[in-house]
């Protein structure tokens, strides 16, 4: 059972963390792309930006001249537009230093071979085709390289006459940007985040087991505490239970005795009945704070009353074994809390303590308000707790004499009832001991 879960909890784990790694490697990807492009598409809006700007200016080109609108060729000299003479149309505007290369194009998309065009060959210029890139910034690859192309139609620039002398009327100005070096960066990220990706799918299928690993281990301790409580619970009503079987068996052995006669067994029974019925409870108790059914009943008290109330009720207890029950109770001790569970709390630790200490000892009990909270000590001068042991006193069914406990009525349930009390009230219990020295219980308890 336990190896299907991990197996689920591990494919659980991974799936949700290589979506986490995706989707990281997914925006770096982008992220990266868009900030490279973004330089180039600025580059190629302004230089878009000021063309139209400059409508009704001359352009001209290695002796021929573009007339805009009519005007002068000395107001266009005036601008900040150069162009190289040599290679294809190049050209650097305000503050931008990145080449731009403007290419001219007919309304039926035949390209104006002006000076420089040569770099281009003709695989290359089809790839380039106005009508196959549209009206916004597209990444052409033309053959070995990569470029950022704008189309400019609404800039009316007339006519051009190429190297072979033939007239054109420029129909599509074309604004392009080799991207290579841009591309080739990215080429190689992908691949860093593809590499990084598969490594890091195994890295997350790894620690998808670690998890699944660490999240069976409260399971598996939740489970194995519930087998042994279900085994201690089996064994500890099974031994009143024939005890009782027993005894009852014995007295139908004689139905003419008296009840004086047999009442010895009867009294056995009756004493095995309560003992069950305590258990029961016990464990009813324990399995209703687990599932959170249990609820406390939280109103104003005076704890110091409860406190003299239950040492009132054990002082006989403690008389009939010769003990000294003796008691410092600070008066007026304001609190909320759960009457009830309170009570059931100072019970049990006052039973504890008488139930353990020889004739002739001493229980101490002290109960005292501090500063936001109320301190109760509980100490006697009993058989103690081996060291080894006080670990394991909250334990549920644990006791440290097993045989002297079933002699005397106990369960091993009251010290984990006991602790789920303080706790329940969000306060702290401790226990102190020394093997035939005595013990010493400290309750914290919030107001």
């Amino acid at each position: 059972m336990f190896n299907r879960i991990r197996i689920q909890l591990t494919i659980r784990n991974a799936a949700v963390l290589s979506v986490i790694l995706i989707g990281l490697n997914l925006s770096v990807f982008f992220v990266a792309k868009q900030m490279l492009f973004a330089q180039v598409d600025a580059s190629l809006t302004n230089i878009r930006d000021q063309m139209t700007n400059m409508q009704g200016q001359m352009l001209s080109v290695e002796g021929q001249t573009l007339r805009i609108q009519g005007q002068t060729a000395e107001a266009y000299d005036q601008t900040a537009l150069a162009v190289p003479a040599q290679k294809a149309v190049l050209f650097r505007m305000g503050q931008m230093d990145r080449p731009v290369i403007q290419l001219y194009w007919t309304e039926d998309d035949q390209p104006i071979m002006l000076p420089g065009m040569e770099q281009f060959k003709e695989g290359q210029l089809k790839k380039l085709l106005p009508s196959k890139v549209g009206a916004s910034l597209q990444s052409v690859k033309a053959g070995d390289q990569h470029f950022r192309v704008l189309n400019i139609n609404d800039l009316d620039i007339g006519t051009v006459v190429d190297r072979n002398g033939v007239q054109y009327r420029i129909a599509t100005h074309q604004l392009l940007s080799n991207i290579s070096a841009e591309i080739g960066m990215l080429t190689r990220l992908e691949s860093i985040l593809l590499y990084g990706g598969i490594v890091g799918l195994l890295i997350a299928v790894a620690a998808g087991y670690y998890l699944a690993n660490r999240a069976l281990i409260p399971i598996r301790l939740s489970m194995d505490k519930q087998q042994q409580f279900v085994s201690d619970a089996s064994h500890e009503l099974r031994t009143p239970l024939s005890v009782i079987q027993a005894h009852t068996e014995l007295l139908l052995r004689h139905p003419e005795h008296t009840i004086e006669q047999d009442s010895k067994h009867i009294s056995t029974v009756l004493q095995e009945a309560r003992r069950m019925s305590k258990l029961v409870n016990g464990l009813l108790t324990l399995a209703r704070s687990d599932s959170n059914q249990l609820e406390l009943e939280i109103k104003p008290i005076q704890f110091d009353r409860i406190v003299n109330d239950c040492v009132r009720k054990m002082q006989m207890l403690a008389e009939v074994k010769d003990i000294i029950l003796h008691a410092e109770i600070e008066s007026s001790v304001p609190m909320n809390a759960d009457e009830v569970r309170l009570h059931q709390l100072l019970v049990t630790v006052l039973d504890n303590a008488i139930k353990y200490t020889p004739e002739g000892g001493l229980v101490r009990v002290v109960c005292r308000k501090l500063a936001h909270s109320v301190l109760l000590e509980v100490e006697d001068t009993g058989i103690g707790i081996a060291p080894e042991n006080l670990p394991l006193i909250f334990n549920r069914f644990y006791r440290g004499d097993k045989a002297r406990t079933r002699q005397e009525g106990g369960t091993g349930l009251g010290l984990a009832i006991a602790k789920w009390i303080v706790e329940s009230h969000g306060g702290r219990i401790r226990v102190e001991s020394k093997l035939l020295v005595g013990t010493q219980v400290l309750i914290t308890l919030p107001i």
